[in-house]
């Protein structure tokens, strides 16, 4: 791996509207700490070898590779490898949807550090994988590659949200995949929990890790979706597509698919269906 290192001052709409990637870059060995720092903008450090520590507002933490350290605007902090060094990977990014990413869960101010085991390794190598191309990115001038660099960015801060310590037992895929066969079906948490063949408190666990959100949000994510590509693609009355996305209440259903799509089913349908009619 190089050490290298690129700083850009991105475009303003990326600023002020949605994500811009102000840096990155890679090293590794006996690298200095340092304390005390505070960034105007978000960061994220990824830890691919090597040990060492972490202090953030007077907490310390130690951080043993593979590991990943989420730093926030204002926030006083220092890091650095022990004696045998560390190899990191680093992200400078700010906007909007920095911010909206904390408030969805893919990082939090408590757990500035994730420590990664053995299953989680596997997003860390798909995380790293983007560097060479943001570093492409951020080496060229213009706006074009300021979006570049921000989907890149964005790409990387996606594998990290992702990485979740993981244990024994299925996998999260696995359970998942259930679920989502499963989430039409006219059930609640307990009997969804029950035909998962989980506890409740496993389910909620494994699904917000997953996911970043709880197993009652999600099936009704995956519910909404399902009315969505009914009305779309069929002529199936709404009473019937409710059925099929687990409400045996058709008024009810119409409430919360209003309320979670903004638009009513009847008009949903009239937006999205094509007419089959001769032109």
């Amino acid at each position: 791996m190089d050490n290298w290192s690129t700083y850009r001052h991105p475009a303003p709409p990326l600023r002020d509207l949605g994500l811009a990637c102000l840096g990155a870059g890679e090293q590794g060995g006996q690298l200095p700490s340092f304390a005390g720092r505070t960034l105007s903008s978000h960061a994220l450090v990824l830890v691919s070898e090597g040990s060492g520590h972490l202090s953030v507002d007077g907490r310390r933490f130690e951080v043993q590779a593979p590991a990943i350290i989420w730093l926030f605007p204002g926030v006083s902090h220092g890091y650095g490898p022990g004696r045998s060094g560390w190899k990191e990977h680093w992200l400078l990014f700010t906007g909007p949807t920095a911010r909206a990413l904390e408030e969805l869960g893919s990082y939090s101010r408590a757990h500035p550090i994730l420590q990664l085991d053995g299953p989680s390794k596997s997003g860390l190598v798909e995380a790293l994988g983007l560097f060479p191309a943001l570093r492409a990115a951020l080496s060229v001038g213009g706006h074009h590659s300021d979006v570049e660099a921000s989907v890149l960015c964005q790409r990387v801060l996606l594998e990290a949200g992702k990485l979740r310590s993981q244990g024994a037992g299925e996998s999260p895929g696995e359970l998942l995949a259930k679920l989502h066969e499963a989430a039409h079906l006219p059930l609640n948490l307990v009997q969804l929990a029950a035909r998962l063949q989980v506890s409740v408190p496993e389910l909620r666990r494994t699904v917000q890790a997953a996911t970043g959100v709880g197993p009652k949000d999600l099936v009704i994510q995956l519910r909404m979706s399902r009315a969505q590509s009914l009305l779309a693609d069929t002529s199936l009355p709404v009473q019937r597509i409710a059925a099929l996305t687990g409400y045996d209440d058709p008024a009810y259903f119409s409430r919360l698919f209003t309320r979670k799509t903004g638009s009513s089913p009847s008009h949903f349908r009239r937006e999205h269906q094509r007419d089959d009619s001769p032109d």
